[in-house]
C-alpha cells in the first residue's frame, strides 16, 4: 500500500538556464522535448507541505523515517523520485541513494544520491546529469549543490547542443549561480568544440535570466579595405536597471585605435541614448589631418500626455568619416545629417510645435537653410460653422538662415484658413474646398549681392473639389466567391498663378509625382513654392479580393489634364516639361501563394518619354528560401540618369547549409555597384557564416555628379561563429544577411485587407 507523510518544511532547489551576454535578446533554440512524469502535472505550488509517498515506511526510534519502493516526494511544484530515501526528524535531513530522478519547472535532474539540509533549505545531488525544461541546455556536475543562495556545480560542463551532440561545450573546476543577481561565474573554464580544447578562460561570467551585469561581451572580426583587418571587443557597464553604458575599443590595422561609446537611459517620462566615436590619427589620413569623430543624441520626454518634444542631432568631424570609417547610427553613403529639436502641445482645440532644425551637408552639395526657429500652429479639429460647413486653419512663423547662400536671412509668416464641405456615403464621397494662403517674407541678402527683393507678400486663394466612388461585385475565383472593387475618383484644383521668382527657397523641394501625388493639390514639400493649377486630375483602382478578404491585386491609374496651360518661368520650366502631360500607375498583384509583383511608372505622354519608374518580382517561402529581382529608373536625379539593376536571393542547400548572394549593377555606366556572396551553417547550438562583399566607395571629395563615373571599389570578407544560447544572440536569419550592403533587402510589399 501507499504510505503518505505531510511536514510543513521549505526546501528549495534553484533551477536556471544560460542565456546571451548582457546587452542581447534571449533566444530560442531548437531542442529535444522532455517527458515528465505524470506526477509532475499534480503538483500544486500553492501547497506548502512536503508530500512523501512509497509502497513502505519504518520508523526508527522515532526519529527517522525510512521509505523504499517508487519513493515519491513533492513540495510545491517539485517532485523527487527514488527507490528508497530517508528523513531524520531530529537532524533535519532528507537523504535518498540510487537512480535519482528530480524535477520541477524548469529543470530535471538525474543523479546517484541526494541529501537535503533542511534546517538551512539546501540540497545536494552527486553525479548530476541536468536538463532546462523550458529552454536549451543541458550538463554534468559530479556535485551540484542548491540553496536558497543559488546554484553551485562542481566539476561540471555545459552546452546548448541536444542530447547525444557533443559540437561544443564549456567545461569548468566550478560553476557558481546566484538566485538573486540572475547571474553566473565560472572557474578555471575550458570550450571544447568536439571534445577538443579551443581556449581556456580563469574566470568567466554569464547571465541565468534577463537581468544585466558589467562584462567583456564577444569581440567581432573582420577584413576590409578601406579599414585593414578590425577587431571590436566590446565592455558593458550595468550602471544602473534603467540606464547603462557600453565601451567598444575598435582596433584597425589601416588606420589605428578607435573608441565608441553607447550611453542609454529610460525612465518614466524620458529615454534617449546618446554616442560618440572617436578616433585620434587616422593613419590614412596625411598632413596632420586631425582626430576624426562622430556625436550622436536623440532623446524623446512625455512630460504630460498633451506635451512631447524629441532630440535628434549626428555631427561629424569631417565630410568622408561615414564613407572611410563607417558608423552604427548613419548610412556610409548619407550626404547630409539631420538636426533637430522640438517641443510639441496637443490641446483640445490647437495643436501647436515650436522646433528648431538644420543639416550638416557632406561632400560638396549646397548648403541648406536652417530653421531657427520654426513655429506652426493649427486647429486640432474641424470647427462646424454650419450643418456639413466646416472651418479650419493653420499658421506659421519661421526665420532662416545660411551664410553660404545668396539671402542668408529670412523671416517668412504664413496664415491659411481652410472653409471645407464634405459628404461622405459608404458608396460616395464628396468633399469641397476652399483656401486662402497668405505668406509674408523679410529676406536679407548676403552683403556682395544685390537684386534681393526684401519685403514680399503673397496671397494666393485655392479652390478644389474632389469625388470618389466605391463600387464593388462578387465574382467566381476557381469556384470560390471573392469580390471586385472599382474605385473612380476625380479632383477640380484651381490655383491661379502668381510670380514667385523672388522668393528664396528655403525648405521648398519638388515632391514625386507618383499616383497618388497626382492627386497632392501642391507639388512642393514647404511654403516657398504654390504650383499654378487650372486641372482636372482623373484616376482610378481596382482591387481583387480572395474569399478570405485577402488582397491579391491592386491597380491604379491615374492623369492630369490641364484646362490652362501653366505660365512657364525661369524658375519652373525643367520641372513642369517632364510632369505636364504625365501618366501616373501602380500594380501589386499577390501572386500564386508565393509570388509577388509590384510595379510603378510614371510616363510623360507627350514626349513618349518614361520619367521615373521601379520593379520588383519576389518568392518567398519562408525566411530561409526567398528571390528576388528589382529594377529602378529615373530620368534625372541630380541632374544624372540612374538606372539600377539589381537580383538576390537565399537558397537552403541542406538542412544546416544557406547561400546567400545579391548583385547590383549601374546599368547605366555599366559597371558593378555592390555584390554579396555567403555561405551559413547552422545547428541547434552553433552556426558559423562567412560573407565576402565588394561595393562602391562614395567620394564625397569629388564634384556632384562624378561619383559614378570614378568611385572605387571596397572588398571585404567577414567570419561569424555563434556559440548559440552562450555568448550571442543568434541571430542567423536570411535577412540580416542580405542588409548589410548599400541595397538591403525589403520584404515584398504587403497589400492591405
Amino acid at each position: 500500500m501507499k504510505h503518505r507523510l505531510a511536514l510543513f518544511l521549505y526546501l528549495p532547489l534553484v533551477a536556471t538556464c544560460s542565456q546571451a551576454f548582457a546587452d542581447q535578446p534571449r533566444v530560442n533554440i531548437c531542442y529535444q522535448p522532455i517527458i515528465l512524469p505524470d506526477a509532475v502535472s499534480k503538483l500544486n505550488i500553492n501547497d506548502p507541505a512536503i508530500n512523501i509517498n512509497s509502497n513502505s515506511i519504518a520508523l526508527s526510534n522515532n526519529q527517522t523515517a525510512n521509505f523504499s519502493g517508487q519513493v515519491e516526494i513533492s513540495y510545491r511544484d517539485t517532485l523527487l523520485i527514488a527507490p528508497n530515501a530517508s528523513l531524520n526528524r531530529l537532524a533535519q535531513s532528507l537523504t535518498a541513494e540510487g537512480g535519482i530522478a528530480y524535477f520541477n519547472s524548469s529543470i530535471t535532474v538525474n543523479g546517484s544520491s541526494f541529501a537535503a539540509d533542511l534546517t538551512n533549505d539546501s540540497a545536494t545531488l552527486a553525479d548530476a546529469q541536468y536538463q532546462f525544461i523550458s529552454q536549451a541546455g543541458r550538463g554534468y556536475a559530479q556535485h551540484l549543490q542548491a540553496s536558497t543562495q543559488g546554484l553551485s556545480l562542481n566539476s561540471a560542463l555545459f552546452t546548448t547542443c541536444p542530447t547525444a551532440d557533443n559540437s561544443w561545450a564549456l567545461h569548468a573546476k566550478e560553476i557558481n549561480i546566484e538566485a538573486e543577481d540572475g547571474w553566473g561565474e565560472a572557474r578555471h573554464a575550458v570550450f571544447k568544440v568536439s571534445d577538443i580544447p579551443v581556449f581556456y578562460l580563469p574566470y568567466l561570467t554569464f547571465p541565468v535570466n534577463d537581468q544585466r551585469r558589467s562584462g567583456v561581451l564577444l569581440p567581432t572580426l573582420s577584413s576590409s579595405q578601406k579599414v585593414g583587418l578590425e577587431i571590436e571587443l566590446p565592455y558593458y557597464f550595468n550602471l544602473a536597471p534603467n540606464y547603462d553604458l557600453k565601451l567598444t575599443p575598435r582596433y584597425m590595422s589601416k588606420r589605428g585605435l578607435q573608441l565608441k561609446s553607447n550611453f542609454r537611459y529610460l525612465t518614466e517620462q524620458h529615454s534617449g541614448n546618446m554616442q560618440l566615436e572617436y578616433l585620434h590619427d587616422d593613419n590614412e589620413k596625411v598632413n596632420n589631418f586631425g582626430p576624426r569623430y562622430l556625436g550622436h543624441l536623440s532623446h524623446i520626454s512625455d512630460f504630460t500626455p498633451q506635451i512631447r518634444a524629441y532630440i535628434d542631432v549626428t555631427d561629424v568631424s569631417d565630410d568622408t568619416y561615414l564613407n572611410d570609417l563607417g558608423s552604427d547610427y548613419a548610412n556610409q553613403s548619407d550626404t547630409q545629417l539631420l538636426r533637430e529639436a522640438a517641443i510639441s502641445y496637443y490641446g483640445e482645440n490647437v495643436h501647436s510645435q515650436l522646433k528648431v532644425q538644420g543639416f550638416e551637408i557632406l561632400g560638396n552639395y549646397d548648403s541648406a537653410y536652417s530653421a531657427l526657429p520654426e513655429l506652426q500652429l493649427k486647429s486640432a479639429k474641424p470647427i462646424a460653422l454650419i450643418p456639413n460647413v466646416n472651418f479650419a486653419w493653420q499658421a506659421q512663423y519661421a526665420h532662416f538662415t545660411n551664410n553660404n547662400a545668396d539671402i542668408k536671412d529670412a523671416d517668412r509668416l504664413h496664415l491659411q484658413p481652410t472653409i471645407e464641405m464634405p459628404f461622405i456615403t459608404p458608396a460616395l464621397e464628396v468633399t469641397a474646398q476652399a483656401s486662402l494662403l497668405y505668406t509674408y517674407y523679410q529676406q536679407t541678402a548676403a552683403d556682395n549681392i544685390s537684386g534681393i527683393r526684401a519685403s514680399i507678400n503673397r496671397t494666393v486663394p485655392k479652390f478644389s473639389i474632389h469625388s470618389r466612388l466605391n463600387l464593388e461585385r462578387e465574382y467566381d475565383w476557381f469556384g470560390e466567391p471573392a469580390l471586385q472593387t472599382f474605385e473612380p475618383q476625380i479632383q477640380y484644383l484651381y490655383i491661379p498663378y502668381r510670380d514667385q521668382t523672388d522668393i528664396g527657397l528655403y525648405d521648398t523641394t519638388r515632391l514625386q509625382d507618383d499616383y497618388h501625388g497626382l492627386f497632392r493639390q501642391n507639388r512642393y514639400s514647404g511654403l516657398d513654392r504654390i504650383n499654378q493649377a487650372n486641372q482636372i486630375t482623373l484616376g482610378w483602382t481596382s482591387r481583387f479580393y480572395d474569399n478570405a478578404d485577402n488582397e491579391l491585386f491592386r491597380f491604379s491609374l491615374g492623369q492630369i489634364f490641364f484646362l490652362e496651360q501653366p505660365t512657364i518661368t525661369p524658375d519652373n520650366e525643367d520641372e513642369l516639361t517632364s510632369t505636364e502631360s504625365m501618366l501616373a500607375s501602380e500594380l501589386i498583384w499577390h501572386w500564386y501563394r508565393k509570388w509577388y509583383f509590384s510595379t510603378a511608372l510614371q510616363y510623360d505622354i507627350d514626349n513618349e518619354q518614361l520619367i521615373k519608374s521601379n520593379a520588383s518580382l519576389d518568392y518567398r517561402s519562408g525566411d530561409k528560401s526567398l528571390f528576388q529581382l528589382n529594377h529602378r529608373y529615373s530620368r534625372a536625379v541630380s541632374g544624372l540618369e540612374i538606372q539600377q539593376l539589381g537580383v538576390l536571393g537565399a537558397k537552403p542547400i541542406s538542412d544546416n547549409f544557406q547561400l546567400v548572394g545579391s548583385y547590383y549593377r549601374d546599368v547605366t555606366n555599366n559597371r558593378m555597384i555592390d555584390a554579396s556572396l555567403g555561405l551559413q551553417y547552422e545547428s541547434c547550438c552553433w552556426a558559423v557564416r562567412i560573407i565576402a562583399k565588394r561595393q562602391v566607395i562614395t567620394d564625397l571629395e569629388l564634384p556632384v555628379g562624378n561619383f559614378t563615373q570614378t568611385s572605387k571599389l571596397d572588398s571585404s570578407i567577414g567570419l561569424q561563429f555563434v556559440l548559440k544560447g552562450f555568448g550571442d544572440s543568434a541571430g542567423f536569419g536570411v535577412s540580416d544577411m542580405l542588409s548589410n550592403g548599400i541595397f538591403s533587402y525589403r520584404r515584398p510589399y504587403l497589400l492591405t485587407n
